[in-house]
């Protein structure tokens, strides 16, 4: 590891904001010619130290105006019709972000856009269902929020699950396996993107932030793929707030499933192993197999490899 002291840091930072104008972590990451901003927070605790230390505000009052003219701009070109559309705009921050620098009564006054306080309930959700469904026929999640404004967050606290909200409108849900089209590198990056758009600079963006700002892949998804959301926070360079001990290892999974291969003379399918109480769930034994497949599972326990 490379060892700096704070004036080649801060010497790093002020060079690199006077190319490009701008020093956000994103930035600074993709300068090959600095250190990181790990690096940077290692050194001085926070990013918005650093700043400071530059002579940069890192306060909200420099996001307000920048965001302020942006805003507008989207607002005039139609872009944003809702205050909530901003999610859906890559180069601005989160909803929830721009709702910590004004009030909703703000907002209405300085974008002239009039904020809805919605007030649902299941019955009202469902009546909204029914309306989009007759207007398209088919419907999914990503339709009736574009159609009525109601979040993932809306279906989760009255129905617990988009599945479970379908069941309760006596429908029999689509379960879609989702493909996971980008590499190791494309998620490190899109989860870091996300996590800085939504203001979690310092430790990363938790599973429930990824599932309220729709990220593409759930976390049993990333935790096949890097074993676990901590190890990806670690690699994207954010801090973890404590190390969790394992509660099993992956040569103990094996061993377990191994004996009950022995006891039945086959191989367990997944709802059979998500029933079994002697097992893990096939969430973790997914974590620590690094694959989203049962049979690939089955395939190393018994060296079919």
């Amino acid at each position: 590891m490379k060892l700096y002291s704070k004036e080649e840091i801060t010497k790093q930072m002020r060079l690199h904001y006077s190319e490009k104008k701008t020093i956000t972590m994103k930035s600074f990451n993709e300068n090959k010619n600095v250190c990181c901003s790990t690096t940077v927070k290692r050194y001085f605790g926070t990013w918005n130290n650093a700043k400071k230390e530059i002579g940069l505000s890192s306060g909200i009052e420099y996001n307000k105006l920048k965001l302020l003219a942006a805003i507008k701009e989207k607002i005039n070109s139609g872009e944003i019709k809702r205050i909530s559309d901003i999610d859906k705009i890559a180069d601005l921050p989160s909803y929830k972000y721009i709702k910590k620098l004004w009030t909703i009564e703000e907002m209405e006054k300085i974008f002239g856009i009039k904020i809805k306080k919605y007030s649902y309930t299941a019955e009202s959700i469902a009546l909204q269902y029914n309306k989009v469904k007759k207007k398209h026929n088919k419907i999914t999640f990503e339709l009736l929020k574009k159609e009525t404004g109601i979040s993932a967050g809306t279906i989760r606290k009255y129905f617990k699950s988009w599945n479970m909200f379908l069941r309760y409108m006596g429908e029999e849900p689509n379960h879609i396996i989702t493909s996971v089209t980008h590499t190791n590198e494309e998620l490190i990056e899109l989860y870091r993107r996300i996590s800085i758009k939504i203001g979690k600079e310092k430790y990363g963006a938790t599973s429930r932030d990824l599932k309220e700002y729709d990220f593409p892949y759930s976390k049993s998804v990333l935790a096949s793929r890097f074993t676990s959301l901590n190890y990806l926070r670690k690699i994207a360079g954010f801090e973890i707030k404590r190390e969790i001990t394992p509660k099993y290892s992956k040569q103990g999974i094996k061993l377990m499933l191994y004996n009950k291969y022995k006891k039945y003379g086959r191989k367990l399918t997944q709802t059979e192993i998500a029933k079994n109480e002697s097992l893990p769930n096939p969430s973790s034994i997914f974590y620590y197999f690094q694959t989203t497949k049962i049979s690939d599972v089955w395939k190393e326990v018994l060296n079919e490899k």
